[in-house]
Parts: C-alpha cells; structure tokens; sequence
C-alpha cells in the first residue's frame, strides 16, 4: 500500500473514504456528485472537485485538519499543469513548496490585507539584501 505522501489525489480521497467505511456511491450523493463523477475523479479521468465539493467532502468524512490540509495540497497538485485560478508561472512554485501553501493558508485564515502582504514583502527584501532606497515608498503589490 502506497504512503500518503506517495498517494495522487484520487488515491487519497479513496483512502480516505475507505477508511470512514463510506461506499463511493453514499459519498458522491453526500457531496452532490454522481457515484460516476467521483469514480472518475478517483481513477483519474476527471479534475478535482470545486472548492465548495472539498468542503463537503471534508465534512462527509470528518477529516482533521492534518487530513484537510493533505486533502488541499494533493488538490492543488493534481490542478497544478490546469490551475485556472493561479497563473501558471506561480502554480508550480506554490505547489512545489508546501510552506508557502501553510503561509498562505495562514495569511487567509487571519484575513491579511494589502498592508499586510506589503510589509511581508518589505520585510523579505531586507533580508534578501535589496537596498533600502529602493523601499522607500514602493508598493510591489499592484
């Protein structure tokens, strides 16, 4: 049996319904699929759910948080070569680096805003070295 880091999002969302002894067909109609589309999302043919079906799935399934965030990462991997919501040259950047999802996953549960984002940014060129002078007033987030 594969480790849950070997495991594609298909495989993973399996395990994990196998594991709450849960049919394909009980959680598809539980998330407002059909038991063919999540078979197919399990084997592969499909993308992954929406954003709103994750959600039901995660709490169908009574997953962690440990479990949400795998859930969330192997989601963002398996959209990472189709990602129409981040840009392509960014996709494998986030997905590569599991940190930046946590970051980000923070900075959304604490509702950064702009100024946030922008001393972050600030911040992160200073200890990247970039000279002072070309900090001042600059705002990288536009």
């Amino acid at each position: 049996m594969k480790s849950t880091e070997e495991m594609d999002f298909g495989e993973y969302i399996k395990a994990l319904r196998i594991a709450e002894d849960r049919s394909l067909r009980q959680t598809a109609i539980a998330i407002g699929v059909t038991p063919q589309f999540f078979s197919d999302i399990e084997n592969r043919k499909r993308n992954v759910f929406t954003p709103e079906r994750l959600e039901s799935l995660k709490k169908y399934l009574h997953l962690s948080d440990e479990q949400t965030d795998i859930l969330y990462n192997k989601a963002a991997e398996a959209r990472k070569t189709r990602c129409a919501y981040v840009p392509q040259d960014f996709s494998g950047y986030i997905v590569d680096r599991e940190y930046v999802m946590a970051a980000l996953r923070t900075a959304k549960s604490l509702d950064a805003d702009r100024h946030d984002w922008q001393q972050f940014v600030d911040d992160l060129k200073r200890r990247k070295g970039v000279p002072e002078e070309e900090l001042a007033g600059k705002d990288d987030l536009h």
